[in-house]
């Protein structure tokens, strides 16, 4: 076994009817093509990574929409290439500009690099129902990697995107799975699926910090304990920083972003 520890009537009114009624049929027609278009193409494509970000943090990186099985549309980008894909889950109260910085690491690093917003988060849809479904966007980001015939798959995840990491994709045919300090969703954020944990088989990798209260150390282990993967290792940083502030620029994140590619590598 392979275990390690160390988010407007006016005149004429009545007359200009008349003369229009012959029109309506037409007028109907192209109504219904402007509700299933969207409207013009212009303002239905996806906003470019710097429109959206206010920097593209150096990324050639292609915007699109992705339509989830349960008809949420996500904002997705994919930067890179390569046969090995690496997901990259925001952390909460933020969206996919917030992985850019480690994306811009990642692509050049001979990686093909998918990120996105979450469900009610950035410029995806906020559904009706479902609002926290996070597992299901995870689902159609996998899917749309794996369309695209790449070989392995990883996710990586910080905060609320490591906890649904974590919590939501067991069923998920994924390569292996990283987690910056997530662990469980916070109420309002996600749903937990604690008994999915043993079912996670594919290699795991957590990163966190000793001293960090929204991930504490207890409740970090506990939830790695209870993973079922044979491969899994657990690495805690001195101090307090948190998700992606890990393989940022704190004093150990050049170590932390090496130990994280070469973890992905030995298992591609």
């Amino acid at each position: 076994m392979r275990e390690r520890t160390t988010f407007e009537h006016s005149p004429g009114y009545g007359r200009l009817q008349d003369l229009l009624r012959p029109l309506r049929p037409l007028v109907i027609a192209l109504l219904v093509v402007a509700a299933t278009t969207g409207g013009s193409a212009a303002a239905d494509s996806p906003p470019t990574l710097a429109e959206a970000c206010g920097s593209a943090y150096g990324l050639e990186a292609q915007p699109s929409w992705l339509m989830t099985r349960d008809g949420v549309r996500l904002y997705t980008i994919e930067a890179g290439g390569g046969s090995t894909a690496i997901i990259l889950a925001h952390q909460g109260r933020s969206d996919l500009c917030d992985t850019l910085p480690y994306a811009a690491k990642l692509a050049p690093a001979g990686f093909r690099v998918l990120a996105f917003d979450f469900r009610g988060w950035g410029r995806s849809q906020t559904p009706s129902r479902n609002r926290l479904s996070l597992g299901r966007d995870l689902a159609a980001v996998v899917a749309r990697a794996r369309e695209e015939g790449v070989e392995h798959v990883f996710l990586i995840g910080a905060s609320m995107g490591g906890a649904a990491v974590v919590q939501n994709t067991s069923a998920l045919r994924v390569d292996g799975r990283v987690s910056l300090s997530g662990t469980r969703l916070w109420t309002g954020f996600g749903i937990n699926n604690p008994n999915g944990l043993k079912r996670i088989r594919a290699p795991f990798l957590y990163l966190g910090t000793l001293h960090d209260w929204r991930a504490p150390v207890k409740e970090a282990l506990g939830i790695f304990r209870r993973i079922g993967a044979r491969d899994k290792r657990a690495v805690f940083y001195s101090g307090s920083l948190h998700g992606w502030n890990l393989v940022g620029n704190a004093r150990y994140s050049a170590k932390a972003r090496a130990l994280v590619l070469t973890w992905i590598r030995t298992r591609s």
